[in-house]
């Protein structure tokens, strides 16, 4: 397939229906430092888990490159994931490395990030420095036992709460919120975490389990 030459940003890759891709998600790591129900159980992400060689992972560089190259094609959002991105070692670094692309136009592009929000109290004033635009953060309940049966390492709400409150205050917001709901395990969460959402002023999106 020929791929169309974009000069004004109003071009790009096509997706399966012929629709300009604007987005592009990078994982920048398949390590995550929680072990979910419904993305890492612990029960195959043990200890003996295969994680990807390093060397196999792609460099800040790599990444870098890869992403102007999208950007040239008319991606105009760039989303990074993981695994849990900050579990990355000097990911601030790759961030300001993404924030300085321009698209065609010579605008910036939309930079954001999804992280289960644990390391945000250290990371949140540093990746908003070098040009972080927003964040997206996993929380499943306000309740320690039923996140913490949730997350498998029984990590506290009050530290994720703490990285919420640190995106917040380095000015990545409007802050996002994921909360898988899983029948039998945390639905009775949902109406409390609703008012918890409009209480603090971060959009809270509801994730089937499936």
């Amino acid at each position: 397939m020929d791929l169309p030459v974009v000069f004004d940003g109003r071009r790009g890759l096509p997706d399966a229906f012929g629709r300009a891709l604007r987005d592009l998600r990078i994982s920048v790591t398949d390590r995550c430092n929680f072990r979910c129900t419904y993305c890492m159980p612990k029960e195959i992400f043990g200890p003996d888990y295969a994680f990807l060689p390093r060397d196999q992972v792609l460099s800040f560089e790599e990444i870098s490159r890869t992403a102007r190259v999208f950007v040239d094609l008319g991606v105009e959002k760039l989303r990074i994931t993981g695994g849990e991105p900050l579990v990355r070692r000097d990911l601030p670094d790759l961030i300001a490395m993404l924030a300085s692309i321009r698209r065609p136009d010579g605008g910036p592009v939309d930079l954001t990030l999804t992280t289960n929000g644990s390391a945000l109290p250290a990371l949140a004033g540093k990746l908003a420095a070098a040009g972080l635009g927003r964040v997206t953060v996993s929380l499943d309940s306000l309740d320690d036992t039923v996140f913490g049966a949730m997350n498998g390492i029984d990590f506290p709400v009050a530290k994720v709460l703490d990285g919420i409150a640190a995106a917040q205050a380095a000015g990545l917001a409007p802050v996002k919120v994921n909360m898988v709901v899983r029948r039998g395990m945390n639905e009775s969460s949902v109406v409390p975490m609703a008012g918890w959402a409009r209480e603090i002023g971060v959009i809270l999106r509801f994730i089937e389990y499936m």
